[in-house]
């Protein structure tokens, strides 16, 4: 019997990070020696992807333009968005900051599914939205989006089965054959993921 043509064939893994810096990855990928403002062009150098947390805003909103300045249009943000954030007094701030510095970088947004029904019709349509359901770390992926995404949390580094299911629910689950995965991770979790990518073939 031929085999389903209707599910998409895995074949693409990009990893990349849960805000600019996750669990211990500061003394990890930075060199000591850096001053702050240069880390954003330095993760540039070895991530094409960023997934802004939703927390992020409230201490680092001026810093939007710095982060456009310094990544340069290769570079891809992704916005997580929540229902605290849509509700924050500095939200106008925000999506003033967007429309200013990154529109043209932003390339979707995670957003809470609770957090739906208050996202702006025009973001709604600006931007692809990934819907994030609870309990679920892979996000449902919209159509026109470069990719499925999902973000990874975890205190520490998984085991070798562990590691495996993760590969295997993105096989059974993607709804595209490109896939990037955000870690909110210790270092470690890189270290793994991009092992498995090797054996995997993505």
């Amino acid at each position: 019997m031929p085999m389903s043509t209707s599910q998409p064939i895995f074949s693409s893994l990009t990893l990349a990070a849960y805000g600019w810096s996750p669990a211990n990855w500061q003394a990890m990928l930075y060199p000591d020696d850096l001053p702050p403002d240069w880390q954003i062009s330095y993760y540039a150098n070895e991530f094409i992807r960023i997934l802004l947390p939703a927390s992020d805003w409230e201490t680092s909103l001026a810093k939007a333009a710095l982060w456009a300045a310094e990544t340069g249009q290769d570079f891809g943000f992704y916005l997580e968005i929540t229902t605290s954030l849509l509700q924050a007094q500095h939200w106008q701030q925000v999506k003033t900051a967007v429309d200013m510095y990154l529109d043209n970088q932003v390339l979707g947004l995670l957003v809470e599914a609770e957090a739906l029904p208050l996202l702006p019709l025009d973001w709604s349509e600006r931007f692809p939205v990934h819907v994030r359901h609870p309990g679920q770390w892979l996000a449902a992926m919209p159509s026109g989006a470069e990719a499925q995404i999902g973000l990874l949390q975890a205190t520490q580094a998984f085991s070798p089965p562990a590691l495996r299911e993760v590969f295997e629910e993105i096989q059974q689950q993607t709804a595209h054959r490109d896939v990037i995965l955000f870690l909110d991770t210790p270092w470690a979790m890189l270290e793994q993921l991009r092992l498995m990518k090797q054996l995997y073939g993505v």
